[in-house]
């Protein structure tokens, strides 16, 4: 199953999914050092000295989809379920 042309990500946990979907947002609009602190996500904006929610900066940002051994959902980049979540 494909979205967007690409391949859905495969991850063993829905942990371990949030994770990845956060970094592949951060690399792509330039943040780094993501960490996750009391269950919200953070990051270095570029050129920043301090650390933003994710949460607080993603916009409207489209759900990534992800693959979780059988099931697909779709996450935002703090690690939020998209509603109707299935692919």
């Amino acid at each position: 199953m494909a979205d967007r042309g690409m391949a859905i990500p495969q991850y063993p946990n829905l942990g371990a999914a949030i994770k990845g979907v956060c970094l592949a947002w951060c690399q792509a609009h330039g943040y780094s050092d993501p960490f996750c602190r009391n269950g919200e996500w953070w990051a270095f904006p570029p050129h920043g000295v301090m650390p933003v929610r994710i949460k607080t900066v993603m916009e409207a940002t489209f759900p990534y989809p992800v693959q979780i051994g059988p099931v697909t959902l779709k996450l935002f980049p703090d690690g939020s379920l998209a509603a109707g979540s299935e692919a």
